[in-house]
């Protein structure tokens, strides 16, 4: 009997250790676990200020290609305007020209934001994007495949408005004074439709990141 109670003993002493020992597996992987969901909230979270900062910036950027690019649209309707009322008048061409021009710049002067995603780029290299919770992350998605759309666009397509070489024509014969007033014209008309095209995908774009940031926002704050 001795040796049974003795057997007995030494089962719930092995037992109780080893129940120790799983405790003890278990909180420790419950505490690596915890701070390794810390740590990935933590990264989550930079990452999403340096998105955030950087969305502002572009925004900042395209508002202020817009503006410049919607002066320069009403600047060349303006000398669309005089030129075409000189030419329905009769005026000469020399003379309706330097009328139209007055002394003013001919030429293109287009800004395009540049747009930048190295805020992004990092956030997927370091992995910290998916650390997001997924509504949050697809609104940043969202944002920065509608920036690199409209980039493509403005690449390949930006001058789809204008002739190059009927324009650089046209900007030599102006030089040389020796330019047609209707050449001129119909050059103006391509040149609008360049700025103001170029500005109302910008503003769609600039309408789109600001209205994404405040549903994100209201994210956060939840």
């Amino acid at each position: 009997m001795q040796v049974v109670a003795a057997h007995s003993r030494s089962i719930k002493a092995f037992a109780g250790e080893y129940v120790m020992i799983v405790l003890s597996i278990v909180t420790a992987l419950a505490l690596e676990n915890g701070v390794r969901s810390y740590q990935q909230a933590r990264e989550a979270q930079e990452a999403a200020r340096s998105l955030d900062a950087e969305i502002a910036l572009n925004i900042a950027e395209t508002r202020s290609a817009i503006g410049h690019n919607t002066a320069q649209a009403q600047k060349v309707n303006g000398f669309k305007k005089i030129l075409l009322a000189d030419i329905k008048a009769g005026v000469g061409d020399k003379e309706a020209i330097r009328h139209t021009m007055a002394g003013q710049d001919f030429g293109v002067s287009m800004v395009t934001p540049s747009l930048q995603h190295e805020a992004w780029d990092v956030a997927v290299a370091n992995q910290s994007l998916s650390h997001m919770p997924p509504a949050q992350l697809q609104r940043y998605a969202k944002q920065y495949a509608s920036m690199r759309d409209l980039q493509a666009v403005l690449a390949g397509k930006g001058n789809g408005f204008l002739n190059l070489p009927q324009f650089s024509d046209t900007f030599s014969n102006f030089q040389m004074d020796e330019l047609d007033a209707r050449a001129l014209y119909r050059v103006l008309t391509q040149m609008g439709s360049l700025y103001e095209t170029n500005a109302s995908m910008l503003q769609d774009l600039e309408k789109q990141l600001v209205e994404e940031q405040r549903r994100t926002l209201k994210l956060a704050q939840r």
